[in-house]
């Protein structure tokens, strides 16, 4: 591994034992705190389709209730097929028949509407005699003609296999369901109730052979995740699990590559299931029992087993990346990356999580994960592309802050679709930075970052357009009082008024004009707290690109550089006037925006501010031998951000005291 990358890992560990919580970064966690874990429910799916044990579509989750669909789907026959309108004698029908009515009479329909009066006659047959598994008025319905018994069909196979298996007949009761989704799929009628759709979870819970209840509950799982209905899936899912802890300490029967392979996804059983593969002869080998050896520590069996794979598998390039990044084959791993790059980033089949409990997307884990293995090549630029498609903000920063010229910075940016006069400050938020940034901020914050390093180098005019708005107004406002205090035409006190102008900006606007995105000002987080992957300077090392470091570097390279720039200017300011109460004021903010970090520097303030004589403030200043506190128009004129006339400027130190 690179020195760049071996020091921040090195640093990050201690950025994540102090202060709150920080998102995570590709560079520094990607080693000790990154975890990918199989999509189970998807690879369930995926193998019950690649098995046939379910469709590739699903079927109507259904939309009503029972009464509801009873007359949805007799109204929408009866119109379908003319006539008088008999669904009100219908549903009258229906009612009695499910409150126990046996006396009811059944209404006389035309031939086409047969069906539904034959299913509410087998279930009061049923409802009447508890013995019944196979109501006589059913098998008359499943008689009729199929264009006659369209509707009731996926109901009447529904409802047999329960009675069946309400009887212990469990092997009928499968054959029912199976019944009720073919007719189902075939007759398209089962729109309402969503019958079809019910019976996977039916048909696995009656199973009694455990190799072939876990069959089902593979095709159960994957098409409750097919068709998004999350609550049979989960159901069915908890009930897998404790199939196959079952199936680990009991064995199983002749199971198929269907249940082999979905056990190695529940990685039960490590050293049985091995000698069970193992004693398989003509192995099929697949990337989900690959995925197993990987997740065990069986790195040579992995890669063994990897050599049977698909080229273009997704799962199979995924660990083909990982084992070459972990042993250290770092142009291999990228080479497993970028060949399918798109594909894994579109991928569901994998869950990434980077740092403690941050999930990510399969876009940010495989750009987040390329743009490390570029930057321990010393590619820059290409890593810092990659942790912008990752959304990676901190990584993204830490590359363009520190490790590629600013001209090549700026091609980078201008090329970005972010168009930043058009976005307010509040769009730039840090709050909006986390593991994986929304692209638009990243892209914005990336843009204000090369103003600031911009502004930094002595570039203020190529800087302006890079600025949120609200920050370029400012920069106007810095700039034209820099201008007019650098006029020897214009007068003396008003040129100081202008440079102490320019010293109240840089100082309480500093952070946005020109502090650093991570050490040592810290603006990604308004100067709070150091972030993972950068927490002090020794997080860059002295020979890694020094000409880039020292020409981006804050000078004085502290935290909160700029406001020994301010107190500088302010001192500047004072030195240029010749009126003693504004020298007092000047030297005044000067002291007190850096007496608590630095007060040494602070100090030579002090002493000019207290050899001014006949100054009130100059002689508080001496007989508390540091700086007095202020009074509430000097905290005006101290912290204003706008241009204050020299007369006020004066007034605030001449009347301290009074």
């Amino acid at each position: 591994m690179k020195p760049l990358l071996a020091i921040l890992l090195f640093i990050a560990a201690d950025a994540f034992a102090c202060g709150p919580w920080f998102p995570s970064s590709y560079l520094s966690d990607l080693d000790s705190h990154f975890i990918e874990n199989i999509n189970v429910s998807k690879e369930l799916e995926l193998i019950a389709i690649e098995y046939g044990l379910i469709e590739n579509d699903a079927h109507p989750k259904g939309w009503s209730t029972t009464i509801e669909a009873e007359r949805a789907d007799f109204s929408e026959k009866a119109t379908r097929m003319g006539g008088v309108d008999l669904t009100g004698d219908y549903q009258t029908f229906a009612k009695a028949v499910r409150a126990g009515d046996t006396n009811a009479i059944a209404p006389s329909v035309p031939e086409h509407l047969g069906e539904f009066v034959l299913y509410l006659e087998g279930m009061r047959e049923f409802m009447a005699d508890a013995n019944v598994v196979r109501p006589q008025a059913w098998d008359a319905l499943l008689a009729l003609d199929v264009s006659n018994r369209l509707y009731r069909t996926p109901w009447v196979h529904y409802m047999l296999g329960n009675l069946a298996g309400s009887h212990g007949h469990l092997d009928d009761a499968s054959k029912h369901y199976e019944a009720c989704r073919a007719t189902a799929h075939a007759m398209q009628t089962d729109q309402a109730l969503g019958l079809a759709h019910a019976s996977f979870k039916r048909d696995y819970l009656c199973q009694t052979n455990l190799t072939r209840r876990i069959e089902r509950g593979i095709a159960a799982v994957g098409y409750y995740n097919l068709a998004w209905d999350r609550d049979r899936e989960k159901f069915c899912m908890e009930h897998l699990q404790l199939d196959f802890r079952q199936a680990a300490k009991d064995g199983l029967e002749n199971p198929g590559m269907a249940v082999l392979e979905a056990m190695a996804l529940f990685n039960v059983g490590k050293q049985s299931f091995i000698r069970e593969l193992a004693a398989i002869p003509e192995l099929k080998i697949t990337p989900r029992l690959a995925w197993f050896m990987y997740k065990n520590g069986e790195t040579e069996k992995a890669e063994a087993y990897l050599e049977h794979c698909a080229a273009d598998d997704i799962l199979a390039n995924w660990l083909r990346y990982r084992i070459a990044q972990r042993a250290g084959r770092t142009d291999a791993a990228i080479a497993h990356l970028r060949k399918w790059l798109h594909r894994l980033t579109q991928s569901d089949r994998l869950v990434y999580q980077l740092g403690y409990d941050t999930e990510v997307s399969p876009k940010s884990a495989v750009h987040g994960s390329m743009g490390t293995l570029l930057a321990s090549q010393g590619q820059m630029m290409d890593a810092l592309d990659s942790f912008v498609r990752a959304g990676a903000y901190l990584d993204a920063a830490l590359i363009a802050e520190r490790y590629v010229e600013t001209d090549e910075l700026k091609r980078y940016v201008d090329a970005l679709e972010c168009r930043v006069p058009y976005h307010r400050l509040a769009e730039f938020d840090e709050e909006q930075v986390r593991t994986e940034t929304w692209t638009g901020v990243v892209e914005l914050r990336l843009s204000w970052l090369l103003a600031r390093r911009l502004f930094r180098e002595g570039r203020a005019e190529d800087a302006r357009p890079y600025y949120p708005p609200e920050i370029a107004d400012l920069l106007n406002h810095f700039l034209a009082a820099k201008k007019t205090a650098a006029n020897i035409w214009a007068n003396r006190e008003t040129r100081a008024a202008n440079l102490y102008h320019a010293a109240r900006i840089m100082r309480w606007k500093g952070m946005e004009l020109c502090g650093t995105e991570l050490y040592p000002d810290q603006t990604v987080v308004s100067g709070n707290f150091p972030w993972s992957g950068v927490s002090n300077e020794s997080a860059i090392g002295p020979t890694e690109n020094p000409p880039i470091y020292a020409a981006t570097a804050p000078i004085p390279n502290v935290r909160f550089h700029y406001r020994n720039i301010a107190a500088e200017l302010a001192g500047e300011a004072a030195r240029l006037s010749w009126n003693p109460h504004r020298k007092a004021m000047m030297r005044w903010s000067a002291g007190m925006w850096i007496m608590n970090r630095h007060p040494v520097e602070a100090d030579v303030h002090y002493k000019k501010l207290a050899k001014i004589r006949f100054q009130p403030l100059a002689k508080a200043a001496d007989q508390k031998r540091w700086f007095p506190e202020s009074t509430p128009l000097m905290d005006y004129v101290h912290r204003s951000e706008d241009y204050i006339e020299p007369k006020l400027i004066a007034k605030a130190a001449r009347e301290y005291g009074k």
